[in-house]
């Protein structure tokens, strides 16, 4: 009777224990899960200037509105709030030249696709808020796949003519990003960017894409 005692005595506290070892293992997997994640996925739209920068006859130059629209992901570095990402873009490039002397426009409108491949940036969390700061900076690559010249000579529209069919014409470009966003709640997004171009669309002419764009992002 005794030993039949000590034995059921055992065996509960066996169960018991095996008990707990299941419900702490199940609870460590439920922290796991919601753990928050480290990788923020983001939409962006937004308008901006387009122009280009450059040493000869840009100072007649002035820029027309401009689109962006941008899918983009950032992965936090450690937990201090600094973070490295890459984008994916759909955007314009361009400009406008006028000469009044003759009451002439070239304008260039073409859209192109872009690719940040780098994107360093920090979240500066502000004291007692749920906003955020986010200074970035970044380097893209792009092309020009579609596009066209239009021109008025007299007050006259002139013919129309596609990137494709004008002459040495260089779709691709390279070069900076930088800009400064608010965060608010980690999931709302407003953003002030600059973009500069290193190469230009065409051997004779000097100056580089030069857009400033007002950008606003939803991260899910």
């Amino acid at each position: 009777m005794k030993k039949g005692f000590l034995f059921l005595c055992t065996l509960l506290c066996s169960v018991a224990m095996s008990a707990q070892l299941v419900s702490s293992h199940s609870a460590s997997l439920t922290e796991k899960k919601k753990a928050p994640s480290r990788t923020t996925w983001m939409i962006r739209l937004g308008v901006g200037s387009n122009t280009f920068a450059g040493d000869k006859v840009w100072e007649d130059a002035s820029s027309h509105v401009g689109y962006f629209f941008g899918f983009e992901f950032n992965k936090a570095i450690r937990s201090k709030g600094a973070y490295w990402g890459m984008d994916f873009d759909l955007a314009s490039r361009g400009y406008k030249f006028s000469n009044e002397d003759y009451d002439s426009e070239t304008k260039l409108m073409a859209h192109t696709f872009q690719w940040s491949p780098f994107i360093f940036g920090w979240k500066i969390a502000v004291p007692n808020s749920k906003f955020s700061v986010d200074p970035h900076i970044g380097a893209y690559i792009a092309v020009d796949y579609a596009g066209k010249f239009t021109s008025k000579y007299d007050g006259k529209s002139g013919d129309d003519v596609k990137i494709g069919d004008y002459e040495d014409y260089n779709r691709f470009d390279a070069g900076l990003k930088v800009g400064v966003g608010v965060w608010y709640n980690n999931k709302y997004n407003a953003d002030f960017t600059y973009q500069r171009g290193f190469f230009t669309h065409h051997e004779d002419v000097d100056g580089g894409t030069s857009n400033f764009w007002f950008r606003l992002g939803y991260a899910f």
